[in-house]
């Protein structure tokens, strides 16, 4: 693996480890898609489809799209979620693959000319990192994808850490490319859509260093979101009903 002032590349997979934390860049380094290495050639990612006229899903879950005619890959296992398994090759796209830096220092982090390659957080033992990919692979439950409070790579950073805002709704997410693309957003723009991010700076919006994140089990985590899909569910049922008994 070789250092550079982008990121950690890899030069060879077979230097992977299950549970590594890994990213490849998309067009001309404008962002990057992350992932979860969890062995035997394949990487556990959530996914979204097209957001903002860019994709961030290196396959479409559900199709057989992998030019290896892999048998798992682009497999999302509870359809609708977005957490898809994909073979090494389809997730890097014929690009690069990078290592995710955990437990640097604040000098370390603050060196890094990008934003998504490290964090001051501590990663947990690669069992419990595994655990987390695989049962939300499983079960889904990452909740609903957003570009900028909850994406690829929150979903890396929490499968590493097990760490979460407090409240989604209202705070920044934990992805730093997230916080570089907002920090150079328009001031009226920032003010109005990114109150919350607002001089927070990549630095105080890493998961490392926040006040405002907890520890919180998978187990945990799909069950409040599978809640609240059933209560969703139910408001549109009676929507629905509703609009029936109008016509």
């Amino acid at each position: 693996m070789t250092m550079s002032p982008l990121s950690n590349r890899v030069k060879n997979s077979e230097d992977l480890v299950p549970g590594d934390h890994i990213y490849s860049w998309r067009k001309l380094f404008s962002y990057a898609h992350h992932g979860i290495f969890v062995g035997e050639g394949m990487v556990i990612h959530f996914t979204s489809g097209s957001i903002l006229g860019i994709s961030s899903s290196s396959s479409t879950p559900g199709k057989k799209t992998c030019p290896y005619i892999h048998p798992r890959c682009g497999i999302e296992q509870k359809p609708g979620s977005g957490v898809a398994v994909t073979c090494l090759a389809c997730f890097e796209r014929k690009g690069s693959l990078y290592r995710f830096e955990y437990g640097v220092t604040k000098i370390a982090f603050k060196l890094h000319l990008r934003g998504g390659t490290c964090t001051t957080a501590e990663s947990d033992p690669k069992s419990e990192v595994l655990h987390r990919a695989n049962y939300l692979l499983e079960k889904g439950g990452f909740g609903k994808y957003n570009l900028f409070r909850n994406n690829c790579e929150d979903f890396a950073l929490y499968c590493k850490t097990g760490l979460l805002t407090i409240d989604i709704d209202k705070a920044s997410g934990r992805s730093g490319q997230i916080a570089d693309l907002v920090k150079m957003l328009p001031k009226k723009i920032k003010a109005k859509y990114f109150s919350h991010c607002v001089g927070l700076g990549r630095y105080g919006s890493d998961v490392g260093v926040r006040d405002d994140v907890i520890k919180v089990p998978v187990e945990d985590l799909v069950a409040d979101n599978s809640t609240q899909d059933d209560e969703n569910d139910h408001l549109q049922d009676n929507d629905n009903a509703t609009q029936d008994d109008e016509k």
